[in-house]
């Protein structure tokens, strides 16, 4: 199914309304719902083997273009928006910064996962509490935040 089809079917599913009567939000909700979809479908390696990469922080930063450009729908879907008038850059900026780290090791643990995934490797990360850090870490829905 073309990702225009797509997209129409699952607002009409769960707003009752054309994609052209959407508002970003509810774009922004509908693509995420397509991501899902898509991926439920891609296959995943098969292996007997795993690697697990151990890590106090991820700093992954926003997820759902991130995931069109793996997809490969990414100018796919803008050409879409774009025919009823709308931005997918301004639909991006709907998305929250995850905000799982802050800096150079969060990255790096980040692209190292996004090149597992690119090989095609079985992988899981798995992040750490800090408890004798520089800095204490909380999570309180779904967030983190840093104390001293």
């Amino acid at each position: 199914m073309q990702v225009s089809e797509q997209l129409e079917h699952i607002v009409a599913a769960q707003f009752e309304k054309t994609l052209d009567q959407c508002s970003d939000e509810e774009i922004y909700g509908a693509l995420l719902q397509l991501t899902k979809e898509r991926i439920r479908h891609c296959s995943h390696p098969q292996s007997q083997r795993k690697l697990y990469y151990i890590s106090a922080e991820f700093l992954i930063g926003k997820l759902l273009s991130n995931n069109l450009i793996n997809l490969g729908i990414y100018e796919d879907v803008k050409t879409c928006l774009s025919t009823i008038g709308k931005s997918l850059s301004d639909i991006e900026e709907l998305e929250l910064e995850p905000s799982l780290g802050n800096g150079g090791l969060g990255r790096l643990a980040a692209c190292f996962m996004d090149s597992l995934a690119t090989l095609g490797l079985n992988g899981d990360g798995i992040g750490l509490n800090y408890h004798f850090g520089l800095f204490h870490q909380l999570f309180k829905n779904l967030k983190q935040y840093e104390t001293k």
